[in-house]
C-alpha cells in the first residue's frame, strides 16, 4: 500500500468537504464538521476521473492528482478566511470520557474491526460491482480512459456498467494513488458516518440509550455488510440521510444556507444512485408546507421547492442524458425501462406486499435488518401510547421513513427490473438511520434517559440549619448607677 498516496487522498477528503462546508456556510461542532468533510468529500473526489473524461483529459496519475488539486483549490478559495481552525488544534482530552460511553466506543472499534480488515485484504468481490464499476476502474486505469474495453463485452443482462460514477471514480483514485484493491473509501465513508450518527444521539439521549440504539445500528447484518462490501447503497443511504438531517435543521433555524446545503445534498444522493430523484420528488411537500405556513410569497413557494428536484434532476441529467447518450459506445434508453402498464397500479400494492412479506416483517427479515425495525415500531407504539407529542425533527424523520418505504414500491412500480433481493433491499437501507433519528427524539427514550440520569445523581445531603444566636436588644436607656 502506498501510505503517502493514501495520506494525500484523505487529506484531498478531508479539505475538499471543509471547503464544501465553507461555501454553504455550514457550522457544526469541530468533531461534526471533520465527520461531515470527510463524508463529502469522498463523494466530490468520486467525480475526479468523469470530469476528466468529460473534457478528454487521459485518466493517468499526473491528471487524477491534478484534477483533485484543481478542485480542492476551487471549493477552499473563496471560504478558507473564514474557516475555525479549532479542528486543527490537537489537544488530547483532559480526562477520559464518561464510563459509559467509553464502554460503548471500545465495542464499536472491536465490531468494525473486522470490517476494516475486510476491506484492506479482500479484493472487491460482489457480482453487480465484478460485471460494472470494477472492470471499469481496472481498464481505464490501463487505457486511460472510462471509455474502454469493457464495452466489448456485452453487459446488457446486468447493466452494471452503465450506473452513475460514483464507485469506478473511487476505484481509480484508490487503485491509482493508494491500494492495488481500493475500496478503502468504503470503510471512511462508513466510520465517519457512524461517529456522527453516535454523536446525534448522545446530544439528546443518556449515554447507555444511545451506546445501544448504536448497538442495533451497527448490528443490522446487511447493514454492517456494506460497511466493507463495495456497492452503492451504504453511501446512498448516508448521502439521503445528511439531506434529511439539514433539512431539518432549515426548519429549525430558519437558516436559508442549511435548506440549499440540504438540497445539495439530495444531489449528491442523486449522482450515487438515479433513482433516489425519485424520493427526492417525495420529500418536497415538506419545504412546501414549511412555505406555506410561514406565509411565504408564491413566487418563491415555488423557486425554493424547485430547489431540491432542479439539483438532483441536475446530476440525474449530466448521467443519464449526456454522457450515457452522447459518450459510451453502448446506446442505453431509459424510457425503454418504464413500466408500460402504469395504469395497473396492483403491480404497486403486490411489491408492497411482496416487501413486507419478505423483506420488513416476515421472510429474510432478520437476516437483513436485524432487530432495529422492531425496536422503532415499539418506541413508536409506547409514544402514541403515553405521550402522543413529536417535535419537528420527529415528525420529519416518520415523514421521511414514509417516503422511502412507499417510495421503494413506487420505484419498483415504475421500472420494472428493480428487483426485491437487490435493489429493493439496499433501498430500504435509508430508513435505518432515519429510524435512529426518530428515537433520539422519542418521548419515551427521553424520559427513560431522564429516569437513568436521577438514578445516578446522589442523594442530596440534608443540611441542618446553623443556630440563631439571638442578641440582646438595645433599648437606649441607662442603667443607674
Amino acid at each position: 500500500m502506498n501510505i503517502p498516496g493514501l495520506i494525500f487522498i484523505l487529506a484531498a477528503h478531508f479539505l475538499a468537504g471543509r471547503g464544501l462546508l465553507g461555501l454553504f456556510k455550514i457550522k457544526q461542532k469541530p468533531a461534526v464538521t471533520f465527520l461531515l468533510s470527510m463524508i463529502t468529500g469522498i463523494v466530490l473526489l468520486s467525480q475526479v476521473p468523469f470530469l476528466l473524461q468529460l473534457c478528454y483529459i487521459p485518466i493517468i496519475p499526473q491528471y487524477v492528482i491534478t484534477g483533485i488539486c484543481v478542485m480542492v483549490l476551487a471549493l477552499n478559495i473563496t471560504p478558507v478566511r473564514k474557516y475555525d481552525y479549532r479542528i486543527l488544534k490537537l489537544k488530547l482530552p483532559g480526562k477520559l470520557p464518561p464510563l459509559y460511553d467509553l464502554i460503548f466506543i471500545v465495542t464499536f472499534i472491536i465490531l468494525m474491526l473486522p470490517s476494516v480488515w475486510y476491506c484492506f485484504f479482500y479484493p472487491p468481490y460482489a457480482r453487480d460491482m465484478l460485471s460494472g464499476p470494477e472492470p471499469l476502474a481496472e481498464y481505464a486505469i490501463r487505457e486511460h480512459t472510462l471509455i474502454n474495453s469493457i464495452f466489448t463485452v456485452n453487459l446488457e443482462s446486468t447493466n452494471n456498467h452503465i450506473k452513475p460514477p460514483f464507485v469506478a471514480g473511487l476505484q481509480i483514485i484508490y487503485k491509482m494513488l493508494a491500494h492495488p484493491f481500493g475500496q478503502l473509501w468504503v470503510n471512511f465513508m462508513a466510520l465517519s458516518f457512524i461517529a456522527w450518527i453516535f454523536i446525534l444521539l448522545r446530544e439528546k439521549l443518556h449515554p447507555l440509550v444511545a451506546g445501544t440504539l448504536m448497538l442495533f445500528f451497527i448490528c443490522a447484518p446487511d447493514v454492517y455488510a456494506y460497511t466493507y462490501i463495495m456497492l452503492f447503497g451504504y453511501s446512498n443511504m448516508v448521502l439521503f440521510f445528511a439531506g434529511i438531517y439539514f433539512l431539518v435543521q432549515y426548519f429549525q433555524t430558519a437558516q436559508y444556507n442549511q435548506f440549499i446545503f440540504s438540497a445539495f445534498l439530495f444531489g449528491l444522493a442523486t449522482a450515487i444512485r438515479s433513482e433516489t430523484l425519485i424520493l427526492v420528488a417525495f420529500i418536497v411537500p415538506l419545504p412546501i408546507i414549511y412555505f406555506l405556513r410561514h406565509k411565504t410569497k408564491p413566487v418563491r413557494i415555488i423557486l425554493n421547492t424547485a430547489l431540491p428536484g432542479g439539483i438532483s434532476f441536475f446530476f440525474y441529467y449530466i448521467w443519464i442524458g449526456l454522457y450515457l447518450k452522447y459518450y459510451i459506445p453502448q446506446q442505453f434508453d431509459v424510457s425503454e425501462q418504464i413500466n408500460p402498464h402504469l395504469a395497473d397500479v396492483s403491480v404497486f400494492f403486490a411489491k408492497l406486499s411482496e416487501m413486507n412479506g419478505n423483506l420488513i416483517f416476515a421472510g429474510q427479515n432478520l437476516d437483513i435488518y436485524g432487530w432495529v425495525v422492531y425496536l422503532f415500531l415499539a418506541v413508536l407504539l409506547a409514544d402514541l401510547l403515553f405521550y402522543r407529542k413529536f417535535n419537528t425533527e420527529a415528525k420529519v424523520m416518520l415523514y421521511s421513513i414514509a417516503v422511502v418505504y412507499f417510495g421503494m414500491a413506487f420505484i419498483g412500480y415504475l421500472i420494472p427490473w428493480v428487483d426485491m433481493n437487490n435493489t429493493t433491499k439496499r433501498g430500504l437501507f435509508k430508513y435505518i438511520p432515519l429510524m435512529i433519528l426518530y428515537m433520539r427524539n422519542s418521548s419515551s427514550l427521553l424520559a427513560l434517559s431522564e429516569r437513568i440520569k436521577q438514578f445516578e445523581r446522589p442523594p442530596a445531603k440534608e443540611i441542618k440549619p446553623a443556630a440563631v444566636i439571638v442578641q440582646p436588644q438595645n433599648t437606649g436607656k441607662k442603667k443607674r448607677k
